[in-house]
């Protein structure tokens, strides 16, 4: 865990609302296949100068020597982990510009099922068909000295460094958003969650201007890192026994080792909050864990899960006075409740990606069915005015008068899909 470091078919007949994970998911995780662009495998290497051929791409391959097949280049950024590095690389087999991540033996991994749950990933990762808001990762090597993840070359910058070129227009901020719940659409249409999306993590291939006039121009998004991504099921998932992820990005039940596909929405509307806001959702004195404290448990993690239930988060910025339909989704995904927000496949079907209108196949349930309940916790209100007080509350993890606020305000249009999912 870390802190935050980027600051600038055939009709059916309606069903009652299901509120359970594994009654949504089961019936409509395969959604969002239909949804996403994934490209050939062909045609995905082809564009980057691979050749199948050459490399074994299914499992990790052992190696005698890393340097007959690639030269590395120089570190690319610095790693928050001593036994970690990333590198330009260059392919000896054809000259193509690669990135590696460089993983250091015995150092690695904290204990042998640690190792056994990473390469079990990896290979999972390593045949998981690609997606053109994904980075390709073409091989994983192993030596006696290190393992070795080599992958796509992204142009471009992350949208951390992004946002430190300006602002950016609510059109692009929209495409970005649009463009990363696709990548997410895929990675949980194939059993899969991310556990540690943020603004450092997500590639932006821009021209240099824009017609709306902010710096950038979003043309292509893409998701780089994938250290914490896991298989999940939702009939078969398992309570994890330590805390992964970044301050401000961590859905509260991840604090309780709970994740699920919808624990990485709750980070996609963390990422349309700040593109659209500039700041962040929640206040950073709730984010006070030191080295040490991360497990599923301990008395820190229960406290900032307790902090999340009360935070206020502020949506008074003039960005969302003009733009509602931004403001409902953004809303839904931060929901405290796991229940209150939308699939990846859904969320894509939101009015603020339709031109302001959504789904015309959603009027058919509106008048049959209700909202379900949800907990709305207190995902609505002001967090730049924090005095004292609630910064004790805070601290506290008590339930300041008045915190469960009202319910969202969803639109109808959105309700009516949210409940089309649901069904």
């Amino acid at each position: 865990m870390s802190a935050a470091g980027c600051e600038s078919g055939s009709e059916m007949e309606p069903e009652s609302p299901k509120s359970s994970l594994q009654q949504r998911f089961g019936k409509m995780l395969r959604v969002s296949t239909a949804r996403v662009s994934i490209g050939p495998l062909e045609a995905a290497r082809k564009s980057t100068g691979f050749t199948p051929k050459t490399v074994s791409r299914g499992r990790i391959r052992q190696i005698a020597s890393f340097e007959k097949s690639y030269t590395l280049g120089k570190e690319l950024m610095p790693s928050t982990h001593d036994y970690m590095k990333i590198h330009s690389a260059i392919r000896r087999s054809d000259g193509e510009e690669v990135v590696i991540k460089l993983r250091f033996k015995p150092g690695c991994f904290k204990n042998k099922d640690d190792e056994l749950n990473w390469r079990r990933s990896t290979e999972y990762l390593l045949n998981m068909p690609d997606s053109s808001h994904i980075a390709i990762i073409y091989e994983v090597l192993e030596d006696s000295k290190a393992f070795y993840i080599v992958m796509e070359k992204v142009p471009g910058m992350d949208l951390c460094e992004t946002l430190k070129q300006g602002s950016i227009a609510v059109e692009d901020a929209r495409s970005i958003v649009k463009q990363l719940l696709a990548a997410m659409a895929h990675l949980h249409s194939h059993d899969a969650v991310h556990k540690d999306l943020k603004l450092e993590n997500v590639m932006l291939d821009a021209s240099p201007t824009s017609r709306s006039g902010s710096p950038l121009s979003p043309t292509s998004v893409k998701v780089i890192d994938f250290d914490t991504v896991d298989q999940w099921n939702p009939s078969s998932a398992r309570p994890a026994k330590d805390v992964v992820g970044t301050d401000q990005y961590i859905a509260q039940e991840a604090y309780a080792g709970k994740n699920s596909p919808l624990s990485d929405i709750f980070a996609v509307g963390v990422i349309a909050y700040k593109l659209l806001c500039g700041r962040f959702p929640f206040h950073a004195d709730i984010f006070d864990d030191e080295v040490g404290e991360n497990w599923v448990g301990s008395p820190k993690m229960r406290q900032i899960r307790s902090r999340l239930r009360v935070a206020k988060v502020d949506f008074s910025h003039s960005v969302f006075l003009t733009n509602t339909q931004a403001l409902d989704l953004i809303k839904s995904m931060l929901s405290y409740s796991e229940q209150g927000r939308p699939t990846a496949a859904a969320a894509l079907e939101h009015a603020w990606f339709q031109g302001g209108e959504s789904a015309s196949s959603a009027s058919t349930y509106a008048a049959q069915t209700s909202m379900p309940a949800l907990d709305y916790g207190a995902v609505v209100a002001q967090e730049s005015s924090v005095g004292e007080d609630h910064r004790l509350i805070l601290r506290s993890g008590e339930r300041s008068p008045g915190s469960a606020g009202s319910p969202p305000r969803w639109s109808p249009d959105f309700q009516q899909l949210w409940l089309l999912q649901v069904a």
